[in-house]
């Protein structure tokens, strides 16, 4: 009678073996896919941040052209990344895919994305402060002495790969 207990109970260690190694089987498949997707997130993330900091380094250098600038005509023009700002109703230059190939941006030399980063700067309107709306005859100050040049700079920055993009703005006033 011993005998036969013992054959009744060497099968049943068999069946929970084999359920601890399915279980144990789950548990690390799912701790590989987990690792797996943190790594794609973290991945994306570093590649978000590249295609930032290109743009950022395109609206520094666009700010710097801004300052150098002696007036509007560049502007007037609208070629090689200076426009007039669009009409009012009419869809922004830096929504059309075009504006961010050839000489319709400027490209800007920054080596860390997968393309170099691209800016265009519009000439938004001139804005005359109070003092000089009441100082009629410029008394203190030169011809528009407080009259203030707004533009809005528009830079793309792209990532390690092509589908990173990052499009920032800024506004930048200038008196000429």
């Amino acid at each position: 009678m011993v005998l036969g207990s013992q054959r009744k109970q060497s099968g049943v260690v068999l069946i929970i073996t084999l359920v601890t190694l399915l279980v144990l089987t789950l548990l690390g498949t799912s701790s590989i896919q987990m690792t797996g997707l943190a790594e794609r997130i973290a991945r994306n993330s570093v590649d978000s941040n590249v295609a930032f900091r290109a743009a950022e380094a395109a609206i520094q250098i666009a700010e710097q052209v801004v300052e150098a600038e002696t007036g509007l005509t560049p502007y007037e023009a609208n070629v090689n990344g200076k426009y007039e700002a669009h009409d009012v109703g009419a869809s922004p230059i830096w929504e059309d895919e075009t504006y961010w190939q050839g000489v319709k941006s400027v490209a800007v030399d920054y080596s860390d994305g997968y393309a170099k980063p691209r800016y265009v700067i519009e000439f938004v309107e001139t804005v005359l402060t109070d003092e000089d709306r009441l100082n009629l005859d410029n008394v203190g100050g030169g011809v528009g002495a407080d009259r203030t040049q707004v533009f809005r700079i528009t830079a793309l920055g792209t990532g390690r790969t092509e589908s990173a993009k990052v499009l920032l703005q800024s506004t930048y006033g200038k008196k000429f």
